[in-house]
This record gives C-alpha cells, structure tokens and sequence, in this order.
C-alpha cells in the first residue's frame, strides 16, 4: 500500500500538537532544526527496458538543515499543515499520489529520495520510519506478479 498525501495530512490533523519525526534510518533522525523547502507534484513518463511506457503521479516532500542552526524540538504537524495549505493554495497538491521524502545532508549523507516504511505514534510524536526503496526491473516484477497469478511460476522458482 502506498503512502498517499491524503494519509499523511489526516495523520497531521489528528494530532497537531505532535513533532513530526524523520527516521531515516533505524535510531537517526533527521534534525530538529529540519525546514519543508519544497513540495513537488512530479509526473514521471516512462519507458522500462521491455519497452513498456508507463506514467505516474507522485508527490516529493524535501527536508533541509541549515549548518549550524539547531532547535529545541522538531516541528510539530501543525506547522507542517500549515506549509502543506499554503502549497495547495499555490499549487494544488494531488491527494491520492505515493508521497516520498527527500533528506540529504552536505557531504555527510547523499541526498536520497525516502518512502515511509511504517508511522509510530507516541505520546508526543509522529516518527515517520523511511527507507530507500530498492530498483527493480519492471517488467520481470510484473512477469512474476502474472506467472504467480496464472499458477504458473512461484516466488524464486527462475521462471523470470
């Protein structure tokens, strides 16, 4: 299941007055001092290397620190509710997209485009658990989703 737009901002308005917490990887988070400086609608045309075209929709949230700025807690869903308006107001964001985030830090960290591998809730927070998803070869994913479904070739078997 994907993490849509719409799931992320009804989390932010069922609680408003949590942090919101990045967890790029398992025990280290993005920076308290974390600014939202860009909202991208993206669509993606695209031709796989079976030669099948493809086109998609999907929204890219990206984290920023400035060196050397700290805070004393992460920004709470209320304020990031508040950027999310003022981007839909200027340009509508699409509700039902896949919604990634985009974290990197100077030379320290490359810059990598994350999904959320799980949402855990704590008295005082919303940790967003992210991970770097893998590539794949399209069309062998979808010949095994196809083979599997017809009966035809099982998870490891080498039909693909």
């Amino acid at each position: 299941m994907d993490f849509t737009v719409d799931h992320f901002l009804k989390i932010l308005q069922h609680a408003p007055e949590k942090e919101l917490v990045f967890e790029y990887e398992a025990g280290t988070f993005v920076p308290m001092a974390y600014h939202i400086t860009e909202v991208k609608n993206v669509h993606i045309e695209s031709v796989d290397c079976g030669g099948r075209p493809d086109a998609y929709d999907q929204t890219i949230v990206q984290l920023w620190v400035k060196d050397g700025e700290h805070a004393d807690r992460h920004m709470t869903a209320a304020k990031a509710l508040k950027i999310f308006d003022i981007v839909d107001a200027k340009k509508p964001m699409k509700k039902d997209t896949p919604m990634f985030f985009e974290w990197g830090h100077g030379t320290a960290l490359r810059t990598s485009v994350y999904a959320v591998e799980e949402i855990v809730e704590t008295e005082s927070q919303i940790v967003l658990q992210l991970f770097v998803p893998a590539t794949v070869c399209k069309p062998a994913v979808k010949e095994l989703a196809l083979a599997t479904a017809e009966g035809g070739c099982s998870p490891g078997g080498g039909c693909c």
